[in-house]
This record gives C-alpha cells, sequence and structure tokens, in this order.
C-alpha cells in the first residue's frame, strides 16, 4: 500500500513509528471519525499505528528539511536557523494534514468505483432472481463478475454467508463499512425488507427503481450546474481575457505606461491555469453515480 510522503517501504515505517504509539493515542481525540473512515477505505491500519505514522512522518520531514533549509539559507540571511525551520515546520505540518486527509481521498475514491456499476449490479442481481436463480447464487455471480468494487464487497458477503452468517447480518455490516450513500441505501432496503418478510425480487426491483431515480436526480441537478458553470467559463475564459488584452493594448498606447511582453505571456499563462481549474470543477462536480 502506498502511503503519501512516505519514503520508506510500509513495515519499515510501523516499525519505526513504533515507540510514538502512547503519543499517538493522546491525540486519538482530535481525529474521532479516523478509525471508521480507515475501515470504509480498507485500510489495513490500526487508528493508532496510523497516527504514530503520522507523527514519524512529520518529525522526519521536519528535521531533514530543516536541515537542508538551514544549509541553504546559510549564506542568505544571518537568521538561517530559524528561518530554516519555520520553514520546515510549515511543510512537516502539511505532511501532518495530508496525511490525516489520506484516507478520506481513498474513500471518495472507492465511493466512485461502487456507484459506477451500482445499477448494473443491481438489475443483474434482480434478473437473476426473477430466472429463478437464488440470492447466494446470483451475489455469487455478482462476486465473480466485473464490477470492480462492487465485486470484491459482494465476494466478501459470500465469503461470510458460507461461514453461517445471515444475510441481513452481512447486508448491515456491508452498509456500516461502505462509504457510498447510494450503496448503503440499497443495502438498508434490502435489509428492512427481508426482516418484513418480503418477496426478495419485489425488494430488489424496488432497489433498482430507487437507485434509477436517485440517478436521474444526480443527472438534472448536475445539468443545472453546468448551465451556471457555463456561464462561469463564458466569463472566466472568454469575456475577461478579451477585456484583458484589450485593456493592456490600450494601456500600452499611453508613453508613461510600458508594456512588455511579460504581461501578455503573464496572461496566457493565467488563462491556461483557470482553464485547468474550471475542468477540475467540472469533473469534481460530476455525480459518482453516473456511468
Amino acid at each position: 500500500m502506498t502511503l503519501p510522503f512516505n519514503l520508506f517501504p510500509v513495515p519499515m515505517l510501523r516499525r519505526f513509528s513504533q515507540p510514538l504509539v502512547p503519543l499517538a493515542m493522546k491525540i486519538k481525540g482530535i481525529f474521532p471519525n479516523l478509525e471508521l473512515q480507515l475501515q470504509q477505505a480498507r485500510m489495513e491500519f490500526q487508528i493508532r499505528e496510523y497516527l504514530a505514522m503520522m507523527l514519524f512522518l512529520a518529525g522526519f520531514y521536519f528535521i531533514w528539511l530543516g536541515a537542508l533549509f538551514t544549509i541553504v539559507l546559510t549564506k542568505v540571511t544571518p537568521n538561517f536557523l530559524l528561518l530554516g525551520f519555520t520553514i520546515a515546520a510549515i511543510m512537516a505540518l502539511a505532511v501532518f494534514i495530508q496525511f490525516s486527509m489520506y484516507p478520506t481521498m481513498q474513500i471518495r475514491k472507492r465511493q466512485r468505483e461502487l456507484e459506477k456499476n451500482l445499477l448494473f449490479a443491481l438489475r443483474t442481481l434482480l434478473i437473476e432472481i426473477k430466472s429463478g436463480v437464488s440470492l447466494f447464487d446470483a451475489m455469487q455471480m455478482i462476486a465473480k463478475s466485473n464490477y470492480g468494487e462492487l465485486s470484491k464487497e459482494f465476494a466478501k458477503a459470500v465469503d461470510e454467508i458460507n461461514t453461517g452468517t445471515p444475510y441481513d447480518e452481512v447486508f448491515q455490516k456491508l452498509a456500516t463499512n461502505n462509504p457510498s450513500e447510494y450503496f448503503r441505501k440499497a443495502l438498508w432496503q434490502l435489509v428492512n425488507g427481508m426482516k418484513a418478510g418480503g418477496d426478495i425480487s419485489s425488494i430488489i426491483k424496488e432497489t433498482v427503481k430507487s437507485a434509477a431515480r436517485d440517478q436521474r436526480i444526480a443527472i438534472n441537478m448536475y445539468s443545472s450546474q453546468l448551465r451556471i458553470l457555463s456561464l462561469a467559463y463564458m466569463m472566466i475564459g472568454v469575456i475577461a481575457p478579451a477585456l484583458g488584452l484589450t485593456f493592456l493594448i490600450i494601456l500600452g498606447s499611453f508613453p508613461a505606461i510600458k508594456i512588455d511582453e511579460m504581461m501578455f505571456w503573464a496572461l496566457l499563462i493565467g488563462i491556461t491555469i483557470m482553464q485547468f481549474m474550471y475542468i477540475g470543477i467540472i469533473k469534481s462536480r460530476r455525480p459518482t453515480i453516473m456511468n
């Protein structure tokens, strides 16, 4: 497993950070959701060792970068020691924060993987059960299919059912340990339907309808957001550069104001950066349940 800003193999990092476990337990209260996030991200770490690794890497970068910046700034400023370790402290804090946010990033990645195939998997489940296949065999088929993270989740469910765990308990556990709101909703509908003694095919049919309805709502919301984002793009990507270029040309006609080539290059670079930022915004707004 790769971890952000980690220069060590994970077993070595675990060993190096072991002495910091008591300190990690003292700051555990600052991160109340971290344990659940580690479970939902499927990161095989206990909260105390993950916090210890966070502290170790922050300390490592503070010492290493502090020494590096101190050497670099020796001939630049007489306060090289204070300035060097101040910069190192800021960067070490950034590493600590990024490391603490990494489980959330992994959760979002898993969420996208779960939701992009959810509707297809539920429809497959419904078709199989309507054709006379048992729920267990239908789940096995999804587990062996190419549904990415969903197949892995169903494979775990099949393994637990094989050990004798009731269906409703397995689905409850899956719902608790999964980050996807839509997947949890589908699982809870199955659990409630089973507890009420309803027909499993009718329950899954309603679950499919609910997932399709959620998908349509998400698409409609996304389309309404695109209208506003399109207007913003017209302002930032078309109107503002054109007006800015015209303004620079007009300013350049005054003898007292010097407009050199670097300003036009700076305008071009700024426009390029804004275009990439706009693409990132569009991508981040795209609903994960859309396929």
